[in-house]
């Protein structure tokens, strides 16, 4: 058991005063001072302190309810005495109530304290707990009923003589006797079997020990059918004789442990590593635990605060672990926002290099899709260049010379255009064509331009017809004096090229591996000195606005 503080002490050496002068004053006679009221008075004061104490110890709601309940139940159980003997000691009938009600509290008190132990923990059946709570009670409430009409059955009491209130117990009462010792036992049992704390379990015989003391008083009073007398005066009354070896049962069980109490805080302290002190409402330390540090709030510690019933406690929060861990976040956070500043300018560079390189790959399609033409347009204007004097010989090639330029300049244009795009505008192939009509019409050719469709057309599909142009009027240049071109949508969308010349130009077989590839399909026809070529596209399936342009 905990070695008693001088608080205990302290409550104890009360107890044991109020427990004499209960006794002392039962003792005087009435005739000398009129004092009835006072052992009661005594013994009230020693239940409203237990009480008290246990409101305050015990922790689990349902035990302390219970234990305040049968506190109540006693406390009655003296009220009941007062107003018999103090207030309405003349009154006969009264009298016999107030003796018939001693019972309510008699057998309640056992049930509270059994109900208390049915709630200690462990608990396997909660709503089995609550059904036999609620069976007890109702059997409480019967018996009380059935002591309370004592008067039309006789089976608790017989009364043979009213004024002198002589009687002999009937067979009800002994059912009430056997129903309160057999529930106080029962609770005795019921805690020493759910107790699992070994230390508790090994001193099972300090609360025997403090019963059967305790129960010595009781015992005396029920074989001999009264308290003891001294000089003719009782030394007890029933009341005391039943509170009291409850009040010690229950406390000795407390203290050892079998019912969970909130005591022990200096074994707390002891055995812990929480630094904090416990003070009054004056300032007062009252428990100071044994590591507390002296050294006033740093940056690792904390003084933190919080209010107590009768005071309020300090306890020391350390620091230092979520400082270190803050530290380490904050190294983390710098590491890793130098990684990301580094994976950032990594994926920068790469996207950049990406770019270059798709800008290196189309430049370089774009080169070899016009290099055979650049190197002709130099060679012709190297030509122009150490020409002689003839002014028209030098005037064709400047104008060969554009035509192959235009063609180099539009084709580098409509490859970047398409160039990620699975579909072109047959408006930026009808502007292409249209600008080599430009120079075309320098060397005396006449050129026609008809759109009358436009529509979306597959990108590979525009190059070649862009190409197949400027194959067909490099074919003829010394013979072209006329040609027409028109995109119209007959069936499918296609390119129809009619020009005149002397001889064949493109052949049928003019790209037979890409023409196919990308789905187009062409077809040359020589007739009367004139070609008719037409270059069919895939169908897209998209149509825009029709729009008719002739040149």
């Amino acid at each position: 058991m905990e070695r008693l503080s001088f608080a205990n002490k302290r409550i104890m050496l009360i107890f044991a005063g109020l427990f004499v002068t209960g006794m002392v004053t039962c003792m005087i006679p009435v005739s000398v001072i009129k004092i009835h009221h006072v052992p009661a008075f005594a013994y009230v004061t020693m239940i409203l302190i237990w009480a008290v104490s246990v409101r305050r110890r015990i922790v689990d709601e349902k035990i302390r309810k219970r234990i305040l309940a049968a506190c109540f139940f006693m406390v009655f159980l003296f009220f009941l005495r007062m107003c018999k003997f103090s207030y309405f000691p003349e009154d006969v009938y009264v009298n016999e109530y107030l003796w018939y009600g001693y019972t309510l509290p008699l057998t309640a008190i056992p049930v509270c304290m059994f109900m208390a132990a049915m709630n200690v923990e462990p608990v396997k059946n909660r709503r089995l707990v609550a059904l036999m709570e609620k069976l007890l009670i109702c059997l409480n409430v019967i018996i009380v009923a059935v002591v309370m009409t004592n008067n039309y059955h006789s089976f608790v009491y017989r009364i043979t003589v009213h004024p002198d209130k002589e009687y002999t117990h009937e067979w009800f009462y002994w059912v009430t006797l056997f129903f309160r010792i057999g529930l106080s036992i029962a609770g005795l049992y019921v805690l020493l079997r759910k107790c699992s704390l070994s230390a508790a379990k090994k001193k099972w015989y300090i609360p025997v020990i403090c019963i059967a003391v305790s129960c010595i008083l009781l015992t005396w009073y029920l074989i001999n059918g009264g308290a003891p007398r001294i000089m003719g005066h009782k030394l007890f009354q029933l009341q005391e004789a039943v509170c009291i070896p409850y009040i010690i049962a229950f406390e000795s069980i407390i203290q050892i442990g079998m019912i969970p109490a909130n005591s022990g805080y200096r074994h707390l302290f002891d055995h812990s590593a929480i630094s904090a002190c416990i003070y009054d409402n004056s300032d007062q330390p009252v428990l100071l635990s044994g590591d507390r540090p002296n050294e006033p709030e740093d940056e690792d510690h904390r003084i933190a605060r919080e209010p107590i019933s009768g005071g309020y406690i300090t306890w020391v929060e350390d620091l230092s672990p979520i400082n270190r861990l803050n530290r380490e976040i904050e190294e983390v956070t710098e590491e890793l926002a130098d990684e990301n500043d580094f994976i950032r300018k990594e994926n920068e560079f790469r996207s950049e290099r990406i770019s270059f390189e798709e800008r290196n790959r189309l430049y370089n399609r774009i080169a070899t899709a016009v290099r055979t033409r650049a190197v002709r347009s130099d060679a012709l204007l190297t030509e122009a260049l150490n020409a002689g004097p003839e002014e028209d010989e030098l005037r064709k090639k400047i104008i060969y010379a554009s035509v192959l330029g235009a063609y180099i300049k539009r084709m580098g244009n409509l490859m970047l255009l398409t160039d990620g795009a699975a579909f072109l505008s047959s408006g930026e192939l009808c502007a292409s064509i249209r600008e080599s009509f430009e120079y075309l019409t320098l060397n005396g050719c006449q050129c026609f331009l008809n759109e009358a469709d436009r529509r979306d057309i597959n990108s590979s599909a525009a190059l070649l017809a862009y190409e197949l142009f400027e194959d067909t009027i490099e074919d003829v240049w010394l013979r072209l004096h006329a040609i027409s071109v028109s995109l119209e949508y007959q069936d499918a969308f296609q390119m129809k090229i009619t020009l005149d010349a002397a001889a064949e130009a493109v052949s049928p077989a003019w790209k037979d591996k890409e023409v196919p590839a990308s789905g187009c399909s062409l077809s040359v026809k020589y007739e009367d000195e004139t070609y008719f070529i037409c270059l069919r596209f895939p169908d897209t399936g998209k149509e825009q606005a029709v729009k008719e342009e002739e040149v």
